[in-house]
Parts: C-alpha cells; structure tokens; sequence
C-alpha cells in the first residue's frame, strides 16, 4: 500500500528523514477560522459591459477561498454575465457566472462557471488587490432594483 503526502503535510513533516521545511505554510494556509464577507448589492440597472461592481475590501495577507464564495441573486433581467477577481487578475476567483434566474452560483461549482484550477486554490491577497471586485461581462435588460448578495469566504489569521 502506498502513502502520499499533500505539498502542505510534506513542509510540515519534511521527506525521508529531513527535517521540516523552512518554508513551513503558514497557519492561515492550512487551518483557519473561515470568515465571510456578506455584501449585498442591487442593481442599478443601467451597469453595462466593462462596468465594474466593487464588492469589498479585505485586508493585505486575507486568503479568499474561491470553492466557498457564492453570488445569491434574484432574476437581474434577461442576462448578467460577471468576473469576480482583484486588480492583478480581475477573474481569479470566478470566471463567467451566468446570473439569468433567481438562484445561488458558486464561484467556483456553477455550471454557468468556467473555473480553472487557480480558483480552485485559495488566493493570498498581495498589497494593491484588497478591493474584490465584480467586472460585468454581458448585461442585458437588467431589473433595476434587483438584489444579488455576495458572500465572499476567506481566511485572515
């Protein structure tokens, strides 16, 4: 029977007899309290392609985890098509969320979603990406006053 050790288990105990690593993960990268940010937002109904939705700013060092994030929504119109990412990667945490119904769509887990194995992982913030951010792909014939509710799930200890 073979045994395999995940890269964070392998830092922590090292590899056939050495020692552990220096660069041992911090805490917040293997165990944490989950935290999130619940940002409701409703819709103005005039946002077009390229317009931007800033949902909430985090702290420097916050790990966003993309598998837990969700965008909760009631039907915003004919179609609303959003990226959700930072200033160095404005889709690193969702790529083409699909909101055309009344329904909760996870960042990462939606069929309406393209998630590559980066939003799989979840993601340091660096100095100059605490703003989280929504970039509106397609919007058409959006209902003004409808509520989408951001829930953002990261880890900052």
């Amino acid at each position: 029977m073979a045994t395999f050790n995940s890269t964070n288990y392998g830092k922590q105990v090292g590899s056939a007899g050495a020692s552990p690593s220096a660069s041992y993960p911090l805490a917040k990268f293997i165990a944490g309290k989950v935290r999130y940010s619940i940002i409701p937002y409703v819709l103005a109904g005039t946002e077009a392609a390229n317009d931007i939705i800033n949902i909430v700013r985090l702290k420097v060092g916050a790990v966003v985890i993309p598998s837990l994030s969700h965008i909760v929504c009631e039907a915003p119109g004919t179609a609303l098509t959003l990226d959700i990412g930072f200033a160095s990667n404005v889709d690193a945490l969702c790529d083409g969320a699909a909101l055309t119904t009344a329904h909760d769509v996870s960042f990462t887990g939606a069929a309406s979603v393209t998630a590559t194995a980066q939003q799989y992982t979840p993601v340091a913030l660096a100095s100059g990406d605490e703003v989280i951010f929504a970039t509106v792909k397609t919007a058409t014939s959006l209902t003004a006053a409808a509520k989408l509710l951001f829930l953002v799930a990261y880890v900052d200890e």
